[in-house]
């Protein structure tokens, strides 16, 4: 949560419906960091749920959002190199481009993601609309 008054917990409905944005005027999700840049930028709607009724996640650097097809799209999870490899070869190369690494470079770095230790960690998420999947990945 960010905001002037952050309460201690909020409960998962209130989050849903708006009612802690409302209340408390806190965000769960950093507006400016919802699409753009190499992905789409969406409607201020869209944004605005997001950022407004939908709970955030936590990562090393600043957190950003995956959009497609014109819409926020489902989280999936930071995930370190076993959860990537659950996922499949699509999540793999999706991280691996975005990582800009090739060769030896990606081989360590990829060796090097945990989800809960890092040192490097991948967040994956999934098109709501098509199945596209899309994420980044950082490090501490």
């Amino acid at each position: 949560m960010y905001g002037e008054r952050e309460p201690e917990a909020v409960c998962p409905w209130c989050i849903a419906d708006g009612s802690a944005h409302e209340k408390f005027g806190v965000e769960f999700v950093d507006r400016d960091f919802v699409g753009g840049g190499e992905w789409e930028s969406v409607p201020v709607e869209i944004v605005n749920k997001l950022a407004f009724m939908t709970p955030g996640f936590s990562g090393w650097q600043q957190e950003r959002w995956f959009t497609h097809c014109g819409d926020a799209a489902q989280f999936l999870g930071p995930m370190g190199k076993e959860q990537l490899q659950t996922e499949g070869p699509e999540a793999i190369e999706v991280i691996r481009l975005e990582s800009g690494y090739s060769g030896n470079d990606w081989d360590h770095f990829f060796s090097s993601l945990d989800y809960e230790h890092g040192p490097g960690t991948a967040y994956l998420f999934k098109c709501l609309h098509c199945g596209k999947l899309g994420g980044y990945s950082d490090c501490r």
